[in-house]
């Protein structure tokens, strides 16, 4: 969500909000129908998220986290507990801010809160064709994937 080199356009519609990534065609789903986060979800890239309104603000909790995902692009790791509450406020017509924490008592022993992120807003920016490739897949395999997933020493 902090990285600024993808759009994002969300989409609201009944029961839900669909946040759509311009990076690799990702999408995710925030349900907004009163449901309760699983109490034991199957753990999975983007975890399960629900939203609900607290006045002008979204607040959106997710949990199911699986633990082969960093926190940011410098490699922070977590756990399957991981949990995290994004705050969206829209600070006028044309700015929507972001306040993220994430709660990990396994790897952290404190909650990280993040710093605002505010967006400007352009309704005409269109997302744009991503695609991985095989061979972009394979490069990224062996510069960043294996070295992130082997133990030091091995």
């Amino acid at each position: 969500m902090f990285y600024d080199a993808y759009p994002t356009e969300i989409i609201q519609i009944p029961g839900r909000i669909i946040e759509f990534f311009d990076y690799f065609y990702v999408h995710r789903t925030i349900w907004m129908d009163g449901r309760e986060l699983p109490k034991d979800p199957d753990p999975t890239w983007y975890g399960v998220s629900v939203g609900k309104w607290e006045g002008d603000t979204l607040v959106v909790e997710t949990a199911g986290f699986n633990d082969r995902t960093w926190i940011d692009d410098d490699g922070h790791p977590h756990s399957e507990d991981m949990r995290v509450e994004e705050r969206y406020r829209r600070i006028d017509h044309d700015n929507m801010e972001l306040n993220m924490t994430i709660i990990d008592p396994k790897a952290y022993t404190q909650p990280w809160v993040g710093e605002t992120k505010t967006w400007k807003l352009d309704p005409k920016l269109e997302l744009r064709e991503d695609v991985c490739v095989p061979s972009d897949e394979e490069k990224y395999k062996e510069e960043m994937r294996v070295p992130a997933a082997t133990p030091p020493g091995k």
